[in-house]
């Protein structure tokens, strides 16, 4: 990080990012907002997002961009004035969105950072033996790594490694 940008951001990281599947709840959503409010977060990754009408919810002080009009499985909300400025970089499509900000930076040409919010859907869940997600991870990340510095989100890549609180039922 440039000089500039460690004296504006006085040791903070100028993306602060909370990212959470909300399985659609608008309680899980309710508690992502608290969530946003204690981290000081100003860019929330959403899977799932409770949707009214087909759009997810608004935010006081973000902007939001959802993945698909009609059958969005993720939205990105961008804290308004956090970023010189924020844009969709990659075509719609309803399991991912990459968005690209830019940092305010007295530099001639400020520093960006291209964001991948995704959701692999499942389309079966089969604890025993294995699930089937929508996508192979090769497929989801050959359509975004080109465009993206950060990928995140729910792979829905179960594994008892990284799940060990949760049992099969």
């Amino acid at each position: 990080m440039n000089n500039t940008l460690q004296q504006q951001h006085a040791g903070r990281p100028p993306a602060r990012i909370l990212q959470h599947n909300t399985g659609k709840s608008r309680i899980a959503f309710q508690v992502m907002q608290a969530a946003t409010a204690d981290t000081d977060a100003n860019i929330l990754l959403i899977q799932e997002p409770p949707l009214l009408n087909g759009t997810p919810p608004p935010l006081d002080d973000f902007h939001c961009f959802p993945s698909h009009k009609e059958a969005c499985r993720t939205v990105t909300y961008v804290r308004k004035k956090a970023f010189k400025s924020t844009s969709v970089i990659s075509d719609t499509h309803v399991d991912f969105l990459v968005v690209s900000v830019t940092l305010h930076s007295k530099d001639p040409k400020p520093p960006t950072i291209s964001i991948a919010n995704c959701y692999n859907r499942l389309q079966n869940r089969n604890w025993r033996t294995r699930d089937q997600p929508t996508h192979s991870l090769d497929t989801l990340f050959h359509e975004i790594l080109a465009l993206a510095d950060l990928v995140a989100g729910d792979m829905n890549k179960h594994h008892r490694r990284w799940e060990t609180g949760r049992q099969p039922s």
